[in-house]
C-alpha cells in the first residue's frame, strides 16, 4: 500500500495526490491519503475530494503504522533537531523538485512525505489525472460565461499571486512575488507569436491588477467566479499560459490540452532557491 501525506493548498495537494497516483499504477497497487494536517490549523483546507479524484483516506493507525508516531515528544525531538525514529515505511523527499529515481524503483508498502513538485514522478499517466482533475460539480454560471469567450478567441490565461505571498514575512522571504517587469516580458512574448491575444487575468488581488495592468490590450479580469476550481478550470481551457511562481497556475498550464500551447513562467520560482524550478522543458522561462 501506498500512503502520501497531503499538506499546503490545492497545487500542493494536486503534486502529492499525483506521485502517489502514479505510483499506485506502475505498481498496480492501492493508494491512500493521509490528511490528517487539515482539522489541526486554518489557512489552508483539504480541497481534493471536491475533483473526480480516487479518493481513500488512510486511518489513522495506518498512518502511525507507515510514518510513526507524531507525538508531543516526537515534536520536541523535532525541533532540537535530534534524531527521529521512524518505519522503514517512510520516504521523506530529499530536495525539491529534483527528481529522485529510486522513488521509482519502491515496489513494497510506502509513506510518502514531501512536495514532490516534478512531473517526472507523475507524467507517464497525464490522461489519467486530466480526467480525474475535473470538478465534481458544475462550474458556477458566472464561469461557463468566461468559457464560451475563452473558447472562441486566441486567449492566454494570466496569473498573479499576491495574498500570503505580499501579506507573510516568510512565505514572501521564499518565494518572492513576480513584478510588472515579468509580466510585460511575458505579453510582450505573446503578442510575437499569437494573433489577436485576448488576456484573461486570474488573481487573489483582482484589485490591485486592475491598477497596474493598465498597458496590456485586449483584456479580460476574471472577477466575479465562485471558486479556485472555478479558476482552474477557466486557465487549463485557455489554449496558452503566463503562470506565476504557483502551483496552482502550475497545473492550469499542465493540465491545458491544447498541444501547441505556450507556457511562459518566471525565470525564478523560488526567491531562496534560484537555481531550482519546477517548470517544464517546454515551457518558456522569462
Amino acid at each position: 500500500m501506498i500512503i502520501t501525506r497531503i499538506i499546503g493548498g490545492l497545487g500542493n495537494q494536486m503534486f502529492q495526490y499525483a506521485i502517489a497516483r502514479a505510483m499506485a499504477e506502475r505498481n498496480q497497487d492501492n493508494f491512500k491519503l493521509d490528511i490528517s494536517f487539515y482539522p489541526k490549523q486554518t489557512l489552508r483546507k483539504y480541497e481534493l475530494n471536491l475533483f473526480n479524484i480516487q479518493e481513500d483516506i488512510a486511518t489513522k493507525e495506518e498512518c502511525i503504522a507507515f510514518r510513526g508516531k507524531e507525538d508531543f515528544l516526537f515534536k520536541v525531538k523535532q525541533r532540537l533537531k535530534l534524531p527521529l525514529n521512524r518505519p522503514k515505511t517512510y520516504v521523506k523527499e530529499i530536495k525539491n523538485p529534483i527528481f529522485d529515481e529510486k522513488i521509482y524503483s519502491i515496489k513494497s508498502d510506502v509513506f510518502l512525505d514531501g512536495f514532490w513538485q516534478n512531473e517526472q514522478y507523475f507524467k507517464e499517466i497525464r490522461e489519467i489525472l486530466i480526467k480525474e482533475f475535473t470538478p465534481k460539480n458544475s462550474i458556477s454560471q458566472e464561469a461557463i460565461k468566461y468559457l464560451k469567450n475563452i473558447e472562441n478567441t486566441n486567449s492566454i490565461s494570466l496569473h498573479v499571486r499576491r495574498g500570503d505571498y505580499i501579506n507573510d514575512k516568510h512565505t514572501n522571504s521564499v518565494h518572492g512575488v513576480c513584478g510588472i517587469d515579468y509580466y510585460k516580458r511575458a505579453i510582450a512574448y505573446m503578442n510575437r507569436y499569437i494573433d489577436k491575444p485576448v488576456f484573461y487575468i486570474f488573481s487573489d488581488d483582482i484589485d490591485w491588477c486592475k491598477e497596474n495592468f493598465d498597458f496590456i490590450e485586449n483584456k479580460i479580469f476574471i472577477d466575479n467566479t465562485k471558486s479556485a476550481f472555478d479558476d482552474l478550470e477557466l486557465m487549463k481551457n485557455c489554449k496558452h499560459n503566463i503562470i506565476a511562481n504557483s502551483t496552482f497556475s502550475w497545473w492550469g498550464a499542465w493540465l491545458n490540452q491544447n498541444y501547441k500551447k505556450i507556457v511562459v513562467v518566471p525565470t525564478i520560482w523560488w526567491s531562496l532557491k534560484p537555481k531550482l524550478h519546477i517548470a517544464t522543458d517546454q515551457w518558456v522561462k522569462l
